[in-house]
């Protein structure tokens, strides 16, 4: 049997993955456009003022980037992600201003001191899923708020892909995509130092067939299965498919969680 990758080695296999996606991403990125604008519309409704200092994780191609420029123009953005192509993306889609910054940087281990720079909003989305300790890194993001400071997430939650799950275990397989916390084990990561809570949001996307489906993962660079699992040989994911495909097309449904914490005014 395969060793399983170390951590350090599976951090750069999905940088490698999303990075060739870079090009094919927002043709293929219906789930994450429609997560960040769902995202962005929560933002909103924070007190943030007009001139925010925002922290993104994750930015991909740039959804939420947008969306948060759009929401606050004289924002004060650093936009980050684990992917150097992903990033340079995302500036070249926004471009370049005084008040925006752009690195490439480990979301889960941020490489920014806690006591320089403190942020209105840290935020994240579709990010935390791939992270190995989750609440690890919501613990430094908290600690990169000001008092008073909005840290805010979507990700994907216990449920999602019921119906590629199903598929595989028709067949006694086990479908190569992570086991996602429930919304219990959600709100357990949440930090010291502040409150936050957590909705569940069901969010089915429809797919002409399988291979579509199966594509799609592939131009967003979300086709790694799980260290502890290995792609399926040809033949065998063709029989996945055939239990997973109906004759109107497929759906899928993630089971979306938006986060929301509040760092209190009193911590130093």
């Amino acid at each position: 049997m395969t060793a399983a990758p170390t951590a350090a080695a599976r951090r750069a296999a999905v940088a490698a993955a999303f990075g060739a996606a870079a090009g094919t991403y927002d043709a293929a990125a219906d789930l994450q456009r429609l997560v960040a604008g769902r995202l962005a519309r929560r933002l909103a409704a924070l007190p943030l003022g007009n001139a925010p200092t925002i922290l993104e994780i994750g930015c991909g191609t740039g959804l939420l980037s947008h969306a948060l420029l759009t929401r606050w123009p004289e924002a004060r953005l650093l936009i980050t992600d684990l992917s150097a192509p992903m990033v340079a993306h995302c500036r070249r889609r926004l471009g370049e201003d005084p008040g925006r910054s752009f690195i490439v940087m480990d979301g889960e281990r941020p490489c920014l001191s806690p006591n320089r720079g403190r942020f209105d909003l840290v935020c994240a989305s579709l990010a935390l899923q791939w992270f190995d300790d989750p609440g690890g890194a919501l613990a430094a993001w908290a600690g990169l708020l000001r008092p008073g400071g909005h840290l805010a997430f979507a990700t994907l939650a216990a449920g999602s892909l019921a119906e590629w799950r199903t598929a595989h275990a028709a067949l006694g397989l086990t479908a190569g995509v992570a086991d996602y916390p429930d919304a219990d084990r959600l709100s357990g990561l949440w930090p010291s130092g502040g409150s936050g809570r957590i909705e569940i949001e069901p969010t089915p996307c429809a797919c002409p067939d399988g291979h579509a489906f199966v594509a799609g993962l592939r131009h967003i660079g979300a086709h790694l299965p799980t260290p502890d699992r290995r792609p399926l040989p040809a033949g065998t994911l063709r029989r996945v498919l055939r239990r997973f495909e109906r004759a109107d097309g497929v759906i899928v449904t993630y089971q979306v969680a938006y986060g929301a914490f509040r760092r209190d005014w009193d911590r130093p």
